[in-house]
């Protein structure tokens, strides 16, 4: 039933056309065609639903002030934890394979389970989110990690020194987003949302299927990741590409975690994707219920069996892809690099499984009639500037909501590469840092 509604709207979506608003006035001629049908006296019908407005005004009011209220608290406990941008110099040479990341985040699994109501409906506690972040200014590209200040500083400057010894990590003082301030006169911008283009339970091409779980010699390395590396060192003076990956832990959610029903995890629709997979291969096949339909999975099937049945071990991120194109007007080239900064994350594209793709933007395919002032052009990238300083996301579309990855997926788009990456702009310590001997005289 979702389907047959959810479906069309996505299609009349790619005019340019607002889906709430689709669906409102569907709703007005769907109570037109009642009314008339039935030959429903509407005077009647008013005077009842204003007799009736003690039942259903109440019940109204109390999902908006309930809605409100979760945003409005959860917005202060964030505010009280604070954050921290650490900036991550690599070594050298890092003689580690993106497993080394995925170890990270699982650190960063944390649900925030609440102890008891209060927490969850005065408090405002709920799983933290984590912004990890690939800058590139002028070219020079560099790594970025923010997370809560309170809880999480510590645990993750020391995760990333126990995983990746020979890194620098350093807490920013000012946070490197300050450099661009909303000022449309000097400076252009452009906004994406990216994520997963089909399913959360189908995976990317991940570092696994890449052979780097076995750590292969430098030149015998490939690493999806160079691509959207090389993308970003492309750029040149007075240009900025940020990408920001924002992540909170994927659970289940009951009325004690600040729902009113009852939200499953991933894991549950994943084994519906597996248990489909096969169903489909009995009914191409004719074998009968009961009967041995594995032999008649086509080898396609068997690999994506096989990899949603590992990703099901995992532990899983509720994540929303966002990457912001700026440059001073005289810089910017939106018709050049927008196209080279999509294709970077090509290297994560299964075809048989999943992809990454652009959800949304800050422009619109019908300029002419959706837009023609330029205003809301406008209102949306001072908006996503703002939020993306913020570490905030919100969805803009019926297909633009967050998608669940697991740690394999994310460390695999995330993580911190070797020589395999050539590029010379990405910022590296030359010299190795080691303990001092212990048999030094004092």
């Amino acid at each position: 039933m979702r389907e047959l509604i959810t479906k069309p709207v996505e299609q009349v979506e790619k005019f340019g056309v607002n889906g709430g608003v689709i669906l409102a006035i569907l709703g007005i001629v769907m109570v037109g065609i009642v009314v008339h049908a039935f030959d429903i006296n509407t005077n009647a019908a008013l005077r009842f639903a204003v007799a009736a407005a003690p039942i259903w005004l109440p019940i109204i009011t109390f999902l908006l002030f309930f809605e409100f209220w979760m945003y409005f608290v959860r917005k202060e406990f964030d505010l009280n934890q604070g954050r921290v941008v650490f900036e991550v110099t690599l070594p050298k040479d890092v003689y580690k394979s993106p497993e080394a990341m995925e170890l990270v985040l699982v650190q960063l699994h944390q649900t925030a389970a609440p102890d008891n109501h209060v927490q969850t409906y005065w408090d405002g506690k709920h799983p933290p989110t984590t912004s990890l972040e690939l800058v590139s200014h002028g070219g020079e590209v560099k790594f970025y990690i923010s997370v809560p200040k309170k809880k999480f500083k510590n645990i993750m400057e020391a995760q990333l020194y126990a995983q990746y010894p020979g890194i620098e990590v350093k807490e920013l003082e000012v946070d490197y987003t300050a450099e661009i301030p909303w000022d449309p006169d000097k400076y252009a911008y452009f906004s994406l949302h990216f994520n997963l283009k089909k399913a959360d339970a189908y995976p990317l091409r991940t570092y696994v299927e890449y052979g780097l779980h076995t750590m292969p010699k430098e030149e015998e390395k490939v690493d999806p990741i160079t691509s959207m590396v090389d993308a970003l060192a492309n750029l040149g003076p007075n240009e900025w590409y940020w990408v920001q990956i924002l992540i909170d832990a994927n659970r289940e959610v009951t009325f004690k975690e600040g729902a009113l029903r009852k939200q499953a995890d991933w894991k549950e629709a994943a084994r519906e994707e597996i248990a489909k997979i096969v169903d489909a291969a009995r009914k191409r096949s004719g074998v009968e219920e009961g009967g041995n339909v594995m032999q008649q999975l086509t080898d396609v099937e068997r690999d994506t069996i096989k990899a949603i049945e590992r990703s099901l071990g995992k532990n899983a991120f509720n994540v929303a892809i966002r990457g912001m194109y700026i440059a001073t007007q005289e810089a910017f080239l939106p018709g050049e690099r927008i196209g080279q900064l999509i294709t970077g994350w090509r290297g994560y594209d299964d075809l048989n499984r999943n992809a990454i793709g652009v959800r949304w933007r800050t422009d619109f395919d019908w300029n002419w009639w959706q837009d023609p002032s330029g205003k809301r052009r406008m209102a949306h990238k001072k908006r996503e500037l703002a939020e993306y300083k913020k570490r905030i996301y919100l969805s803009q579309n019926s297909t633009d909501g967050r998608k669940v990855m697991t740690t394999e997926e994310l460390a695999t788009i995330f993580h911190f590469p070797g020589r395999v990456l050539l590029t010379p702009t990405v910022g590296r310590i030359e010299s190795t840092r080691s303990e001092a001997p212990t048999n030094l005289p004092v």
